[in-house]
């Protein structure tokens, strides 16, 4: 069980729960039918290790979503910038993907966007964002997943 996520081996509490993420464009209508890319959505995703007694939402559903809050908090920049990361609250479901063969995970989702104006398009301060957030991902030396949504 983990109760202090911040105690823990990182680069252990990721093996052991097949840590992986993906980051993909994300998109809005932001006039007329015209869909333009606004941001970036990253997601991170866990599996149990152990795989009895869990069911969606269940405790140890959340001890998953709050060690990758863990992570996504020390991955996102910390200076004040003009780009905002709006991390999603706790989703009681299990989540599949084909990449992992239909196993239950645990998802993370951030939205990266402009934090004044949402539907501002995509500018560098958001691709200097996204650039600095995957190098912080790769030290820690998790894998990112291969199955990235288009848009």
């Amino acid at each position: 069980m983990v109760t202090n996520i911040a105690n823990i081996d990182l680069t252990k509490w990721i093996y052991e729960h097949k840590v992986c993420w993906e980051l993909s464009p994300y998109f809005a209508i932001v006039a007329e039918d015209r869909k333009e890319q606004i941001g970036f959505e990253l997601d991170l995703f866990a599996q149990h290790s152990d795989r009895t007694d869990i069911n969606p939402g269940c405790r140890k559903c959340e001890e998953l979503y709050a060690g990758l809050q863990h992570i996504a908090i020390s991955v996102l920049p910390h200076e004040k910038r003009p780009t905002a990361y709006e991390i999603e609250p706790f989703d009681a479901a299990f989540h599949l993907r084909l990449e992992t063969k239909m196993k239950t995970e645990v998802q993370l989702k951030i939205v990266i966007r402009h934090h004044s104006d949402v539907l501002r398009p995509l500018d560098e301060c958001e691709q200097k964002c996204c650039r600095e957030i995957r190098l912080n991902l790769e030290r820690l030396a998790f894998r990112e997943s291969y199955g990235m949504r288009e848009g």
